[in-house]
């Protein structure tokens, strides 16, 4: 409701919304030209407010990383407990109620993981669901999703211009789980940059910040782990099976003809085959099979079992692989 009010204000306002428009570069050489598959957007200035920055001159890609988590929506005998609460031991788990059409809902939280490393996800629902059946009579889960959040690597969102010499390019990203809140906060220091006016707040969230005592820790296993994965998970995948093999339901990296592919099967038998290298940087996809996506485990990007771009940073689908 909030962000569809926002919305309705901002058109109400003469601003102009358009969904399922892919932007794909921005350039900066005279006008900003934000630039999509269909067609160009020439402005004076542009906000890059797309969750994870798809521009990689931000260097976004080696200061932000991104986690995936899940919940579930339970009816249980009884009401749920009041407030919000959230385990202090491990695994992590949040609690809190939610009203759905006049009824009290439990809904439990948990399971996060880096984007693409998560092993059957189906699991991560599975223990969801034994935590609450633990501690209340569930009756039914009748809902379940799964989020992406991104932590920039010293814990506070960049929010500013997007390189230190662009002064008409700005981004908003890093909320860590508090994109409601850290939106809000996010769109009224960007307003006050783009207007030229002072923001006490500015230097704290300046995406060219560089603190490292806060960050260097972080910046290095995580750029570590990206490394890794790019060539362990080549040596670790390879591809041996044949597509020929996977079940209903079923995704993995293996063999078509001759060549390693992403392949999975669907419900209804057909099989789908694409790239399995992100058109990012690089890395090796690897199979979500909750949510039926191929995720990149070394920045995030996420795709459809045919190939289409799901998350960023990559703004190119997968190549599809001919099975005939």
């Amino acid at each position: 409701r909030y962000l569809l009010g926002l919305t309705d204000a901002f058109v109400a306002a003469g601003g102009r919304a358009y969904e399922h428009s892919h932007a794909v570069d921005v350039d900066t050489d005279e006008d900003c030209v934000a630039k999509t598959p269909g067609g160009r957007v020439i402005a004076g200035q542009v906000v890059v407010a797309t969750h994870y920055p798809f521009l990689d001159r931000s260097l976004a890609f080696a200061r932000v990383h991104p986690q995936r988590s899940y919940a579930i929506l339970c009816r249980i005998a009884g009401s749920p407990p009041e407030g919000m609460f959230i385990s202090s031991g491990s695994p992590t788990r949040s609690v809190r109620s939610v009203p759905v059409d006049g009824e009290e809902l439990l809904l439990v939280g948990g399971e996060g993981h880096r984007t693409g490393t998560g092993g059957d996800t189906e699991k991560r629902y599975s223990r969801l669901e034994a935590f609450a059946r633990k501690h209340w009579d569930v009756r039914s889960v009748d809902y379940r999703w799964s989020a992406q959040d991104n932590s920039t690597v010293d814990g506070v969102p960049f929010v500013g211009f997007l390189t230190p010499t662009a002064d008409r390019v700005v981004m908003a990203t890093g909320f860590a789980k508090w994109g409601m809140t850290g939106g809000t906060a996010a769109a009224m220091l960007l307003r006050d940059l783009l207007l030229g006016r002072d923001n006490a707040s500015a230097r704290l969230f300046d995406p060219n910040r560089l603190n490292l005592r806060a960050s260097a820790k972080s910046l290095i296993v995580e750029n570590a782990e990206a490394g890794l994965r790019f060539v362990g998970d080549r040596i670790a995948k390879p591809g041996t099976r044949q597509i020929a093999d996977l079940k209903p339901g079923e995704g993995d990296i293996v063999r078509l003809r001759d060549e390693a592919v992403a392949g999975y099967r669907d419900d209804g038998g057909v099989l789908h085959a694409v790239s399995p290298t992100c058109t990012h940087l690089g890395c090796r996809v690897n199979f979500n099979r909750a949510e039926r996506s191929w995720d990149c485990p070394c920045h995030g990007s996420r795709f459809t079992p045919d190939g289409d771009v799901l998350q960023g940073p990559a703004v190119h689908r997968l190549e599809r692989k001919p099975l005939a």
